[in-house]
């Protein structure tokens, strides 16, 4: 790679005894081992519990001799499994017989938590005994360097944005560079489908992330067509049955309609990838649509068609239904949920003005809505 890659590639195997000892020293990440594996400890005896904790986390991560071994024993082995317990009430899957461990793929899902998007998708191919994809990280999430060294020990790759328009050109050519690189070094991807989550529920592909994935093969001279056939997009669908953000993302709609714009507070995102991470999300499945084939014209089209499986493939839960129902003021879909169902989910949003009320609503009912859309 000559250095090419350098300000924007995950860490590598060499790199990472320095990374580990750095992260296994920082107060945060003992913290929240600490919350995580002994949640009721009294305050009081925080800090003689930390000196177990930290020796305990110091000693597990030095003896980790791969990204790869990082990745599955201690991240998906360790850490989403207990979050998965903790916050969940069981994950599942379809489509993995779809894909092959020999095979790189480009994998493109919908968007709706921050951190656990890309995590869960990871925890499931390596459930699968499949290859765990490099992530795809917005720079605007490297908080700090703590959080910089997480995600990028976690094989995360940064997208850069908001930079001048020359700029922001020459960093989508970069990175257009990095995947098919990476892709032909045998590692899959993870993109998420449009940049910021779906926070209205309605799952839509930017064609402008399919325009930046052919960059580096249309100056090549590949012709697009070749290039789809070559690169092995696989849609993904994630369905939770409850977004622990839900609310948050509602004050959110609400705000940026009336002022027209939504100006985040300081620490937002943290405070949001917190809230993913902690909060309740009932079930959870993923859905991995078959690689993309046929012939393709343009970005649009692969668009289209990206989000043709991630719309069928959304596994909608009572939650989704109850919104779709009470928002419509239908009985449509009142077979798929309970009285004790829909009386749960309706006060999960006690005390929101209406208008609010709507969008949290809004949120759940939309994926429902765009499956009706595409099977009349």
């Amino acid at each position: 790679m000559n250095g090419e890659f350098d300000d924007i590639r995950p860490y590598n195997d060499s790199e990472l005894p320095t990374v580990l000892e750095r992260i296994s020293r920082n107060k945060w990440l003992i913290a929240g081992a600490r919350s995580v594996f002994w949640p009721h400890c009294p305050r009081i005896l925080n800090p003689i519990v930390d000196i177990f904790v930290r020796s305990s986390v110091r000693e597990q991560l030095l003896a980790m001799k791969t990204i790869d071994d990082f990745q599955r024993k201690i991240v998906v082995g360790k850490v989403l499994q207990r979050i998965i317990e903790k916050t969940t009430d069981g994950i599942t899957s379809s489509g993995t017989e779809h894909l092959r461990r020999d095979e790189p793929y480009i994998y493109v899902s919908n968007h709706r938590d921050i951190t656990l998007d890309s995590a869960l998708i990871n925890y499931l191919l390596c459930g699968a005994n499949l290859n765990i994809t490099e992530i795809a990280f917005g720079d605007n999430l490297l908080i700090n360097d703590f959080v910089a060294d997480l995600i990028r020990v976690n094989k995360g790759f940064v997208v850069r944005r908001g930079l001048p328009p020359r700029e922001q050109i020459k960093a989508a050519y970069q990175l257009s560079r990095y995947v098919w690189h990476t892709t032909r070094q045998g590692n899959s991807v993870w993109i998420a489908q449009r940049e910021g989550r779906a926070k209205d529920g309605n799952d839509q592909t930017n064609p402008t992330i399919i325009k930046m994935l052919y960059l580096s093969r249309r100056e090549k001279g590949i012709p697009f067509r070749d290039f789809i056939r070559e690169v092995n997009i696989v849609p993904v669908s994630i369905s939770y049955e409850l977004d622990p953000c839900d609310r948050m993302k509602a004050w959110e709609l609400y705000r940026s309609r009336k002022r027209g714009f939504h100006k985040k507070r300081k620490n937002e995102d943290l405070i949001s990838m917190f809230a993913g991470l902690t909060g309740n999300k009932g079930r959870v499945h993923i859905a991995f649509a078959e690689p993309l084939r046929g012939e393709f014209n343009d970005e649009k089209e692969v668009a289209a068609a990206i989000d043709r499986d991630i719309i069928r493939l959304y596994q909608p839960w009572p939650s989704n239904y109850i919104a779709y129902d009470t928002v419509n003021q239908t009985s449509r879909f009142r077979d798929k949920y309970s009285m004790k169902e829909m009386m749960r989910f309706l006060t999960r949003f006690k005390g929101l003005s209406e208008p609010v009320r709507a969008l949290a609503f809004g949120i759940y009912a939309n994926s429902v809505k765009n499956q009706v859309r595409y099977s009349s």
